[in-house]
């Protein structure tokens, strides 16, 4: 099923999480590390330990490879 909403467990992701990471440096390792294209990503929101990622209403990105790897993340 193709989504466009992810919620991630901070310990899926490859940096030292804690309280202080600040939300720039989490959405910097989105759009780098994850290879997330920023103008898909229609918010970013960090609770406690989870990321929630809600992507952009469109179809175009479906098959990207930077898509297929976001949802092995979750």
């Amino acid at each position: 099923m193709k989504i466009r909403e992810f919620t991630i467990d901070t310990e899926h992701l490859d940096i030292e999480y804690n309280s202080l990471v600040s939300a720039d440096l989490i959405e910097e390792y989105i759009e780098q590390d994850l290879e997330v294209p920023c103008e898909f990503i229609e918010s970013l929101c960090i609770k406690d330990t989870y990321v929630n990622i809600k992507l952009s209403n469109t179809r175009e990105y479906f098959n990207d490879d930077w898509y297929v790897n976001l949802q092995r993340v979750v």
